[in-house]
C-alpha cells in the first residue's frame, strides 16, 4: 500500500479524491484474490496519471495583446535626389502579466501578445520620395522582440526642404481564446488587427536646377561655338554668390572653353540664362552629345554647396565641309591661262566671306592664286578664277593643286577647310601651237624669214642696178 501512495504522489492538490480512490483499492483488496491485487492497482495508477496529464503540462497566459511601436534607424535626413534605404524597427512591447495552469482541461498553446503573421507596409504620405519596395511580410513576433525591415526609395530632386510624415501600416492577427471541443481537440479563435504609425523625415533644403532649354546654332565639328542654357532653381533654398558650371561628361567630344558663368542670388522659382564657350572635337559627328551643369552657391550660414549635376544633350551638326564641282583641267607644257574653279558648301551651317586659293608648286606657278567667294549658305556655290603657268619642261603626266576655303564661322574666327584636290593634266603642244611656242622651230622660222628677206632685198636691189 506504501509503494501506491508514492507511485501516485505527483497530484497532491487532488487529496480527497485519491483517498476515496485508496479506499476502494483497500477495500478490492480485501474481497478480490490475490492474483488480481497487483494488475489492479497497476490500472488503477495508470489511470490517475492521464486524469493529471493536463495538469501537468504547460501554464496558459490570460489576456494581454501585442504592443507595437516602430521608429526610424539611423538618420532621419535625406537630400533631395538621393537615394537612401529606410530601416524601419518594430518591437513588440508587451508582456505576458497572468499565466494559469487549469486542471481537467488542454492546455492552449497558444500567447496572446505574439503578434502573428505581421505585414508591414509604408506609404509616402506627402514626403517628395518613390518607393521602390513593396509591402513585406515579417512573419510572429513575439513579445519582447524587434525586427528590422528595409525599404528603398527614391527623394525627388525638387523635394522641398522640410518635414514629412511616412504612414506605416500594420497587419497581423493575436490570439484570443481556444475552445475546447472534447477530451482532445482545441479549437483556437484569433482577431485581426491593424495599425498606423507615424514616422517622420527631413529633407535637406538645398538648391535643386532643371535646364529648362539649350540653345546651340552652330555647332560644328573641330570648331568652337557658344551654348545657352535656361535654368531655374527647383529647390527650397535660396543660393547666393550663385555660379553655373559646365564640364565634359567623360570622354564626350563637348569640351569646356569659357565653362562657367556668374549668376549671383538664386532664389527659389527663378530662372536664368547663362552663355559658355565651348570646343567641339573634330571627331564628332552630327548628333547629341552629354554635358553636365552644376550650379555652385553659398547657404545661409555662408558654407559653399554645389547641386547635384545634370547632363544635357548638346546638338552638333557635323563638320564644315567643301566640294569641287569642275572637271580636270588640261594645259600643254609651256602654256599660261585661267582656271574657273566652282566650290560647294557641303555642310550644315552658312559660312561667311569665303576666299578659295590654291597651291601652285612646281612645274606650276600662279600669278593668281586667291579668289573670293563671298557668303556661302549650305548647299551654295561659288567661283574661283585663277591664273595659273606650267613650266616648258614639264613632264606630260597628271598633276593635283591643292586647294582649301578660308571663312568665318558665327563667332567671326577665322577657319579653313580640309584640303581639296584641282586635277590638271600637262599635254604636249599640237599644231600651230606647238610650232609657235617651240624654239628650235621658231629659230627655223626666223632663219627662213630673215633668209628670204634677205633673198628679195638682193634681189630688188639688183634690179634696180640693171633699170641703170
Amino acid at each position: 500500500m506504501g509503494r501506491l501512495n508514492h507511485s501516485c504522489s505527483a497530484t497532491p492538490f487532488k487529496l480527497n479524491s485519491y483517498i476515496r480512490i485508496h479506499w476502494q483499492i483497500v477495500v478490492i483488496g480485501m474481497t478480490t484474490d490475490i492474483r488480481y491485487f497487483f494488475p489492479l492497482i497497476l490500472s488503477v495508477c495508470l489511470w490517475v496519471a492521464l486524469i493529471s496529464a493536463p495538469a501537468l503540462g504547460a501554464g496558459e497566459y490570460l489576456g494581454g495583446e501585442p504592443v507595437l511601436v516602430a521608429s526610424l534607424e539611423g538618420s532621419h535626413e535625406f537630400l533631395p535626389g538621393s537615394d537612401a534605404t529606410l530601416v524601419v524597427v518594430i518591437e513588440n512591447r508587451a508582456t505576458n502579466d497572468f499565466e494559469v495552469f487549469p486542471s481537467g482541461k488542454i492546455v492552449a498553446d497558444e500567447v496572446p501578445t505574439t503578434a502573428r503573421l505581421l505585414t508591414v507596409d509604408l506609404g509616402t504620405g506627402d514626403a517628395p520620395l518613390f518607393l521602390r519596395t513593396d509591402p513585406q511580410m515579417v512573419g510572429d513576433l513575439p513579445a519582447n522582440s524587434r525586427v528590422k525591415v528595409p525599404f528603398e526609395v527614391k527623394f525627388f530632386e525638387n523635394a522641398s526642404g522640410g518635414s514629412y510624415t511616412l504612414p506605416l501600416s500594420l497587419k497581423y492577427r493575436s490570439f484570443l481564446f481556444a475552445d475546447q471541443r472534447g477530451s482532445e481537440t482545441v479549437a483556437y479563435q484569433y482577431a485581426n488587427s491593424s495599425a498606423i504609425i507615424p514616422l517622420g523625415v527631413e529633407v535637406t533644403p538645398r538648391v535643386s536646377i532643371r535646364v529648362l532649354g539649350t540653345e546651340a546654332e552652330e555647332l560644328t565639328s573641330g570648331n568652337e561655338g557658344v551654348i545657352t542654357l535656361t535654368l531655374v532653381n527647383d529647390g527650397s533654398l535660396s543660393g547666393n554668390e550663385a555660379i553655373t558650371r559646365i564640364f565634359r561628361h567623360q570622354e564626350s567630344p563637348i569640351i569646356p572653353v569659357v565653362g562657367t558663368s556668374y549668376i549671383g542670388v538664386f532664389a527659389p522659382g527663378d530662372t536664368v540664362k547663362t552663355q559658355f564657350k565651348i570646343q567641339v572635337n573634330d571627331a564628332a559627328q552630327a548628333s547629341t552629345y552629354p554635358l553636365d551643369v552644376v550650379v555652385e552657391y553659398l547657404d545661409p550660414q555662408g558654407d559653399l554647396d554645389t547641386t547635384d549635376p545634370v547632363t544635357i544633350g548638346v546638338p552638333v551638326k557635323g563638320s564644315i565641309e567643301f566640294k569641287i564641282l569642275s572637271d580636270d583641267f588640261t594645259m600643254p607644257r609651256g602654256d599660261t591661262g585661267e582656271i574657273e574653279v566652282s566650290f560647294r558648301n557641303t555642310g550644315p551651317v552658312p559660312v561667311r566671306s569665303a576666299q578659295a586659293r590654291i597651291s601652285a608648286v612646281d612645274p606650276f606657278s600662279s600669278t593668281r592664286d586667291i579668289a573670293s567667294l563671298g557668303d556661302l549658305d549650305p548647299g551654295e556655290e561659288g567661283k574661283a578664277v585663277f591664273v595659273i603657268s606650267v613650266d616648258k619642261a614639264a613632264t606630260v603626266k597628271d598633276y593635283s593643286l591643292e586647294a582649301e576655303v578660308r571663312y568665318r564661322d558665327a563667332l567671326d574666327n577665322r577657319l579653313v577647310s580640309d584640303p581639296m584636290k584641282i586635277r590638271v593634266r600637262v599635254v604636249e603642244r599640237s599644231g600651230i601651237d606647238a610650232i609657235l611656242k617651240n624654239p628650235l622651230y621658231l629659230t627655223i622660222i626666223a632663219a627662213v624669214l630673215i633668209g628670204a628677206g634677205y633673198f628679195a632685198y638682193t634681189r630688188k636691189k639688183g634690179g634696180i642696178r640693171k633699170k641703170e
